[in-house]
Order: structure tokens, then C-alpha cells, then sequence
């Protein structure tokens, strides 16, 4: 592989090589893999199209990672003393078959030669679940380890797990072999998918995970254009649906609000109540300080039932 290795001077030129290639971080979102668990397919296609998303670069997780990193590449060095770790300065990209990664770390010592070790923390019972206490890595933790060795030309990868823990952190070490079938499967399909975001063939939307993707990829209307659905028997069906859950969701929150109230009633001046089984109650003053929100343009969503009164749900309204 043609890599280029350039040389991390400044964030917002790393962030620039970013966008323009399928990262080892984000390789697990291409549609053939779909395992991500923050990012969509359409998610990728949309920035490799050019569509600015809100920076979450300071959520709780990546915050915790970032300042977690270096412990875990400490623990791995007291773990493993026969290994070297050092933290490369440099982004790898192949520009022909737009690839890039930014590995955690080198390993040096290995009997097998220089390895790449992805660091990642995790909550016990999230490795339970996810990672089978061991037995199995993510899928799209393995694909990003992968990449990096690919790109990096290391001789093996392993993942160093840090199990976030007040009272007992641990690190586990978890190789990952390099694969020449799957090194394959990844050129394969980055470069089906890159053919795709340049003809601009859009995967299918998860409309669970991508109700954000969607407002960013289609921010305002075009004035007074028009579109006949007339024929669309798909979204009365799903207008009806919709309808229907509206008017149960109303219906759940006013008894919701019932037992609240009566509740209120029962604790009465009382800031806490004792005694409840498997609940804690408490009815406390807070103060919430004011704020402004900057003014914004946003494209809104708005239905209204036309139905005969009769021919709707118990408890819907005109606007739902």
C-alpha cells in the first residue's frame, strides 16, 4: 500500500485529513459492516459528502477515553514490561483508496515485530456484555485494529481494555492478528463505498440512529416546492400509526401527571420520603438559573390530523 504518513502539527489540520477519507475509527459504519455503535452508514456517507455535524468531540465518553489513554498505555507497560509503548505524532492515509488512521500506540519489543495497540474503556458490565468478558472483541473495534496495522504496516494489533471501576480498575490485553482476507474485505469495501458517496448513491437510513443525520443532510426547504403523495398508501398508513401513538402517549402522560400530583399531595412539606421499598421520593426546592439561547433557523415538523373526530383515536387533537 502507497501510505502517506504526515506529521500531526495541528488539530484543525488533522480534523481537515479526516474528513476526507473512511478513518479506522469510523470503518466499522460502512453499510457492508454496519456494527458501529455511534455511527450510521449514512452518518459516514453524509460527511464524506461534506455535511458539517455539531462537534462532539467533548461528550462524557471521548472526555473519558482522552484522559484515560495514558493510564492505560501506563498499565499496559507494568502488565507487559517486555513491551515499548510509544504514541505516534502522525496520521497515516493511503489517498488511493481513501484510508487514513491515527493509531493509539506503537508496541516495540515483540518477539513478532512493531505492533499497533488500540486503547479503549469500558464500564465491567459493558465488557460482560459486549465483550463476553474477553472472549470476543467488537466487531468494529477489531476492524479499526486492523486498519491501523494494515495502514501501519505493523506485524500484529492488540486492544488494551481498561475496565473503569472505582474501587477495581483493570486492563486486559486482547490480540488481534493480522488477516490478509479481511484486509481484502476492508480495501473492497471503502472503495465501494467511496464510488458510491461520489455518485451520490445514499445508503438506506436507520430511522432509530439517523433522525439527526437527516435534519443535517436537509436543513431548509426549497420555497413553495411541493411534492404529490397522493398515491402513497405508506405514509397514510403510517400518519394513522402515528396518530395512534400520539393519542396513547397522551393518554400515559396525563396518568403519569395524576400520580405525580397525588404524590406531591401525600409528601405535602415534606422534603423526603422514608420508608418506600425499592424507591427513593423526594420533593426539594431547586434553582435554576436563567440563560439565552442565540437565535437559529430550524425546519419543523408539524401534522395535523384532518380526520373526522369520529374516525380517530380517544384522546388525540387536531395538532399532535
Amino acid at each position: 500500500m502507497a501510505v502517506d504518513i504526515r506529521p500531526i502539527t495541528t488539530r484543525e489540520a488533522w480534523l481537515d485529513w479526516r474528513r476526507t477519507v473512511v478513518t479506522a475509527s469510523r470503518i466499522g459504519a460502512l453499510p457492508a459492516f454496519d456494527c458501529h455503535p455511534y455511527y450510521t452508514p449514512l452518518r459516514l456517507y453524509a460527511e464524506m459528502r461534506g455535511v458539517e455535524f455539531p462537534n462532539d468531540d467533548d461528550n462524557p465518553a471521548l472526555r473519558r477515553g482522552r484522559w484515560l489513554e495514558p493510564a492505560v498505555a501506563k498499565a499496559v507497560s507494568e502488565l507487559r514490561p517486555d513491551w515499548e509503548i510509544e504514541a505516534p505524532d502522525h496520521f497515516l492515509f493511503d489517498p488511493e483508496i481513501n484510508i487514513g488512521a491515527t493509531p493509539d500506540f506503537y508496541i516495540y519489543g515483540d518477539p513478532r515485530g512493531r505492533g499497533v495497540l488500540q486503547v479503549k474503556t469500558v464500564a465491567p458490565s459493558v465488557y460482560a456484555r459486549d465483550w463476553d468478558d474477553g472472549a470476543e472483541i467488537p466487531l468494529w473495534i477489531t476492524l479499526q485494529t486492523l486498519t491501523e496495522a494494515m495502514l501501519s504496516n505493523s506485524r500484529f494489533g492488540a486492544v488494551a481494555v481498561m475496565l473503569v471501576d472505582p474501587h477495581r480498575m483493570d486492563v486486559k490485553i486482547l490480540d488481534v492478528p493480522r488477516h490478509a482476507g479481511a484486509e481484502i474485505k476492508l480495501v473492497t469495501e471503502v472503495d465501494h463505498f467511496m464510488k458510491d458517496v461520489r455518485a451520490g448513491i445514499e445508503p438506506d437510513p436507520d430511522y432509530a440512529r439517523d433522525g439527526t443525520v437527516l435534519r443535517m443532510m436537509l436543513p431548509r426547504e426549497i420555497k413553495d416546492r411541493t411534492i404529490d403523495l397522493s398515491g402513497s398508501n405508506e405514509l397514510t398508513w403510517m400518519l394513522e400509526q402515528r396518530a395512534e401513538l400520539m393519542a396513547e402517549i397522551k393518554t400515559k402522560k396525563l396518568a403519569c401527571e395524576q400520580i405525580e400530583n397525588k404524590i406531591r399531595h401525600i409528601m405535602g412539606d415534606a422534603a423526603i420520603a422514608l420508608g418506600v421499598d425499592n424507591f427513593s421520593v423526594t420533593y426539594k426546592t431547586s434553582h435554576f438559573s436563567g440563560y439565552t439561547v442565540d437565535p437559529r433557523d430550524s425546519r419543523v415538523l408539524r401534522i395535523r390530523d384532518r380526520r373526522p373526530l369520529e374516525q380517530r383515536p380517544k384522546g388525540s387533537s387536531d395538532d399532535d
